[in-house]
């Protein structure tokens, strides 16, 4: 009974997904354990059921300290994604003085779409984390697109702005 209440605790923690190495050692020890009780070898079969509970106590605490640890970097990336994207800011202000009125609609879609990837991301975070792991990806590429867009913006106005002089 502890044996199964322990690998259940481990599957909850994540470990299939955080902990897979832990995991499937859990669950090769778990069959071995069920074929010797089927077997009726219930002295292999009682020390197997140690082993169980020891592979997935094992498993719990390897997955909530790699859940732990995704979450830290995770946490770390959106900081700096929004750091990022706070530092380009106010370049964008000034390159949007010297676009024309097509040019800041489009930058200022981009804008929004990294805006809206960002949240999505930190809303992410304090839940699932392969999905908050995918909306930093997808935040990352935005603010790529968006900081490519205002680069090649701010060449065109330098270009324009040379050739306008005398």
């Amino acid at each position: 009974m502890a044996a199964r209440e322990a690998a259940s605790a481990a599957r909850s923690a994540g470990a299939e997904q955080y902990a897979p190495s832990e995991f499937i050692a859990m669950t090769a020890a778990e069959k071995k354990a069920e074929a010797e009780m089927s077997a009726k070898a219930y002295k292999d079969a009682r020390a197997s059921y140690t082993e169980v509970k020891i592979l997935a106590d094992t498993a719990a605490r390897a997955a909530l300290t790699s859940k732990a640890q995704m979450r830290e970097d995770l946490e770390k990336q959106l900081t700096e994604l929004v750091q990022r994207w706070e530092n380009l800011g106010g370049q964008a202000h000034a390159a949007s003085k010297q676009m024309r009125a097509v040019q800041k609609q489009v930058s200022d879609a981009d804008a929004r779409t990294v805006v809206e990837q960002l949240e999505a991301a930190k809303t992410a975070v304090s839940g699932d984390l392969v999905v908050a792991k995918e909306r930093l990806a997808l935040a990352s590429a935005a603010l790529d697109r968006w900081e490519r867009h205002l680069t090649g913006r701010r060449a065109i106005a330098v270009k324009s702005s040379v050739k306008t002089k005398p």
